[in-house]
Formats: structure tokens, sequence, C-alpha cells
């Protein structure tokens, strides 16, 4: 099927340049930290909200990782169960965890969209002494949590339709061929 494989190109894509975005915001996040912490102990010259956008940064970082997790199944998950589990019993429990999955970033989208609009809508910015808006960061928080449910969902379909292989944690190069 060509939708269904667009699809999951798509969302894979999708995973991949949230994970990007997480990666350039933890260097900005880099360079930040050291600039405050060179400019207070060597210049004794902060820089200014440094605290405020590195919380703002974070903020992105998690939450744009969260699909590139959920597809390597990074998660913590209980295993006592599901490690000796075969068969029906495994695949039972693989979909209770994702329906689960499913349910957990749905609500969190959910939620996070509503916060991002009201935080547009009030244009709301940080407390520091410099009022740098917030909500770019509270927008990227729900975009990652909505990719984190498409990917949810892309492994969920993929289980369904009998290729548990496409949702199975694999290492690095293996994702690279």
């Amino acid at each position: 099927m060509p939708l269904l494989q667009f699809l999951d190109a798509a969302i894979r894509w999708l995973g991949n340049a949230a994970l990007a975005l997480a990666a350039v915001f933890i260097g900005a996040l880099a360079v930040i930290g050291t600039a405050d912490s060179l400019g207070t102990q060597l210049l004794s010259l902060p820089v200014p909200s440094s605290l405020e956008m590195s919380q703002a940064g974070l903020a992105v970082v998690v939450f744009m990782g969260l699909a590139y997790a959920q597809r390597r199944r990074g998660h913590v998950t209980v295993d006592i169960f599901t490690g000796r589990a075969t068969g029906g019993l495994h695949v039972f429990f693989t979909v209770l965890s994702l329906v689960a999955a499913i349910a957990f970033f749905g609500f969190l989208a959910w939620r996070t969209g509503i916060a991002a609009w009201e935080s547009y809508l009030g244009d709301e910015r940080s407390w520091g002494l410099t009022r740098f808006p917030i909500w770019p960061s509270k927008i990227a928080v729900a975009f990652g949590c909505v990719i984190a449910l498409l990917e949810s969902l892309r492994q969920f379909v993929h289980l369904l339709a009998g290729n548990p292989n496409a949702f199975e944690a694999h290492s690095i190069e293996d994702e690279a061929l």
C-alpha cells in the first residue's frame, strides 16, 4: 500500500526532524550555560535570563525526543511479565503497551496543544530580566507530543498488520540500512 508506506516514512521523518531540533537545542543550551558560567565567574557578568532560556529549551529537548524513544522502544518498561511471555501473550502485552502509549501521548498532545494556544494568544513571556516569548517552546512541546502519538499509532498499525519487526527496537546501524 503506497499510502501507508508514505505515512510510515513521513512519521519516521518527523521523528528524526524532532530529534535533530532537540540536538540543536542541546547545543544552544550548552552555549548559553557555558557563556553564563564563564561570564559570571570571570567577568561577574551573567547572561541575562539564562535560567529561563534553559528551562524553556529543556522542555523542547525532552518532548522532541519522545517519538524517537518510542520508535526505539526506549521508554522505561517493566519486563517482569513481558520478558517471559511468548506468542499470543507477548503480542497482548505489546498491544496493551501501545494502547497505553496512544492514550498517554494523545492526552498530552491535547492538553499541551491547548496550553500552547493559550500561551500564543496571550503572548506569554518569561519573567526574567529579558522577557522573551515562551509560547514557541510550548508549541514545540505540543508538536513533540503529536509526533510521539503518530509514532505510537504507526507501531500499532504495523502490529495489527502482522509486521512486528517494524516496531521492535533496532540498533542505530540497523536503521541506517
